[in-house]
C-alpha cells in the first residue's frame, strides 16, 4: 500500500489565496478598492483561523465583487506563476518516492486546475469547490461540494485514502487541521511558509503535530 498526501492549495503549493487574487484582480471597477481589499482580509483571516464558518468565508468573498468567466480565466494563467518556491522539486520527489499525491481545497477549481495540472496532478486527483455560473457570471458556488463546508476535507480523505498505508495532510488552515483531528488523516503538517496563522500553531503544539516554516523543513518532515 502506498503513502498517500493530500496537499492543501492556497497558501501551501501557491504562494497566494486564489479567490482573494481574483477578487483583488475585480476590485479595480469597485468605488473603494481599499475598503474592499480590508473586508476581503478580514474575512479570509476569519474564515482561515476558524472563527468563521468556510461557507459562511466562501460567500462573503464572493459577494465583495463580481467574478466574470474573462476574469477567473485570467487569474487561473496568472497562478501559474504563483507556485510556492521549491514545492515543484519536492512535489516531483514524493511521486519518485512512489507517493499518492491529491490537492485538497477549499479554493476554485475554474480558478487552480491550470497550475495543479502543470504540477503532475491528473483532474481525478484534484478535488475542490466549483462555481456557480449564470451566462459568463459567477453567482455563487455549488453547496453540495463538501468542500464548501467545514469538515469535508475530512470526507475527501475518507473517500480518497480507504486503502492508503499512511494519510498525511499538509495545509495552512484550520480546515486542513481538522480533517486530522475528525481522524480522517495520521498526520497533520502545517504549513506556515507564507501564511503563518497562530491558531494552527497552537493547534499543532497541542496535539503533537509537525509545524515547519520553510519548504525545506516539510521535505525532511515528509522523509525526502
Amino acid at each position: 500500500m502506498t503513502r498517500l498526501i493530500a496537499f492543501d492549495v492556497d497558501s501551501t503549493l501557491l504562494r497566494v489565496e486564489s479567490l482573494d487574487t481574483a477578487l483583488e484582480a475585480a476590485f479595480s471597477a469597485l468605488p473603494d478598492p481599499a475598503a474592499a481589499r480590508k473586508q476581503l482580509h478580514e474575512i479570509t483571516n476569519a474564515g482561515m483561523s476558524g472563527r468563521m464558518a468556510l461557507r459562511d468565508s466562501l460567500e462573503a468573498r464572493l459577494k465583495l465583487a463580481g467574478l466574470d468567466k474573462s476574469g477567473v480565466d485570467m487569474i487561473a494563467e496568472l497562478l501559474r506563476q504563483r507556485i510556492t518556491p521549491g514545492m515543484s522539486p519536492l512535489i516531483r520527489r514524493l511521486r519518485e518516492r512512489g507517493d499518492a499525491l491529491h490537492a485538497v481545497s477549499g479554493g476554485f477549481a475554474d480558478l487552480i486546475e491550470p497550475v495543479l495540472v502543470d504540477l503532475g496532478f491528473q483532474r481525478g486527483d484534484i478535488h475542490a469547490n466549483r462555481f456557480v455560473w449564470q451566462d459568463e457570471r459567477v453567482v455563487g458556488l455549488d453547496i453540495d461540494c463538501p468542500l464548501s463546508r467545514n469538515g469535508g476535507k475530512a470526507e475527501v480523505l475518507d473517500r480518497i485514502a480507504a486503502t492508503a498505508a499512511e494519510t498525511i495532510i499538509v495545509g495552512d488552515g484550520m480546515t486542513d487541521f481538522e480533517a486530522f483531528e475528525n481522524g480522517a488523516a495520521d498526520r497533520f503538517i502545517g504549513f506556515g511558509a507564507i501564511a503563518k496563522r497562530d491558531v494552527v500553531i497552537a493547534a499543532c503544539e497541542y496535539s503533537g503535530a509537525d509545524y515547519v516554516r520553510t519548504v525545506a523543513d516539510l521535505a525532511k518532515s515528509l522523509g525526502v
